[in-house]
């Protein structure tokens, strides 16, 4: 099953991941929940206990997320963020207690576009830290991660 072997590769990635490369993992085990929660709501309705785990992974994935982010530093970004993470979070709960795979259909395209954006930016950011510093400070004036704690 290609879940089971993502689900392996993430659990092995893990403990060798930088800080931000933490986030974009967080999102592939969201994806990874999301889709299998999906697809269970759609041909295997009858499988309620497989349907709440994979729900309850996908729960867990958006609390690790609101919980990564930094207030202080993230300022109305990590705000914005949080009431973003907060949203999915309800509606995977939701989604969870009506068994209606509308809720997760609709969720999974922002999983993957802000999945996408965080790897991109998790780019830019390690390609500034190999710019010199004085470089990096005149080019941007903080870090690219400051919403993440």
């Amino acid at each position: 099953m290609k879940g089971s072997a993502d689900q392996k590769y993430l659990e092995t990635s893990i403990a060798t991941a930088s800080k931000e490369d933490l986030i974009v993992k967080i999102f592939d085990a969201l994806l990874i929940a999301a889709k299998q929660a999906h697809e269970k709501l759609l041909n295997e309705r009858d499988d309620i206990q497989g349907i709440h785990r994979a729900l309850l992974r996908a729960q867990r994935a958006c609390s690790l997320l609101m919980g990564s982010l930094d207030m202080e530093i993230g300022g109305e970004l990590s705000k914005n963020l949080f009431r973003v993470y907060e949203f999915w979070h309800h509606e995977l709960v939701m989604a969870n207690m009506q068994k209606d795979p509308t809720r997760v259909e609709r969720l999974l395209p922002y999983f993957t576009e802000y999945r996408k954006t965080w790897a991109q930016a998790v780019s830019e950011f390690k390609s500034m830290k190999n710019v010199p510093q004085t470089a990096q400070s005149s080019a941007q004036g903080g870090s690219t991660f400051a919403a993440v704690s």
